[in-house]
């Protein structure tokens, strides 16, 4: 999936509920006993964040984009200076909320001028140094006392820079081919578990060879 249909795409899915969906209202409600979980969405390529989060209350944004900018009037407010792109204006409901937090302003302490290398940089943690070779998010989720590999999963064609490195990581082509293996192994467990149990009964072989088989495709 690329930028602009995730962008779109998430703006649409938004203005389908009218209001803040329901699964972000149950994701802000989890108590602090339940383990947090990070949703990192890396969107390859370039964008003007002046025009996406748009500082029209500053009026160098006008004198230095006459031709660009975006008027006034098609801006939607979020504080009085800033405001959203109006093809964002689903978000506007989520921010309202308390859901959506923007930060402007941000960067690489990296002067680079190259896009190629300031992608690596963020995605390695170590803006200027080329030589890294695993990801920070790699490297943050060594720190966990119980590796797993599907502790991260990467969703996308190939494994992103962020998650390369020596710590277990799972990466899939597609989350809908995730959701058909696990549903897949659901289907299978009510005939895995009884076979565990017979499996270790003192009973001989042959006779519990024949009580149970279990495979799953």
């Amino acid at each position: 999936m690329n930028r602009r249909a995730f962008l779109k795409g998430s703006a649409v899915a938004m203005y389908g509920v009218g209001s803040v969906p329901a699964w972000l209202a149950r994701a802000s409600a989890q108590t602090p006993k339940r383990r947090k979980i990070l949703v990192a969405v890396f969107q390859r390529g370039a964008a003007d964040g002046l025009n996406i989060v748009i500082p029209y209350g500053d009026a160098q944004y006008y004198r230095l984009r006459p031709t660009i900018s975006i008027p006034k009037t098609s801006v939607v407010d979020l504080d009085g200076f800033y405001g959203l792109h109006p093809s964002l204006t689903p978000l506007k409901a989520i921010y309202d909320a308390g859901h959506l937090a923007i930060i402007t302003a941000t960067g690489s302490p990296d002067a680079t001028r190259s896009h190629f290398d300031a992608q690596d940089y963020m995605e390695s943690g170590t803006p200027g140094q080329r030589g890294t070779r695993d990801g920070w998010l790699n490297r943050a989720i060594a720190k966990q006392s119980q590796p797993s590999a599907v502790r991260a999963v990467a969703v996308g064609p190939q494994l992103p820079r962020i998650l390369r490195g020596d710590t277990p990581r799972s990466q899939l082509a597609a989350l809908a081919g995730f959701v058909s293996a696990i549903r897949k192994l659901r289907r299978h467990s009510n005939r895995c578990i009884p076979m565990l149990w017979i499996m270790s009964s003192p009973e001989p072989p042959k006779k519990r060879s024949k009580q149970c088989a279990c495979s799953i495709p």
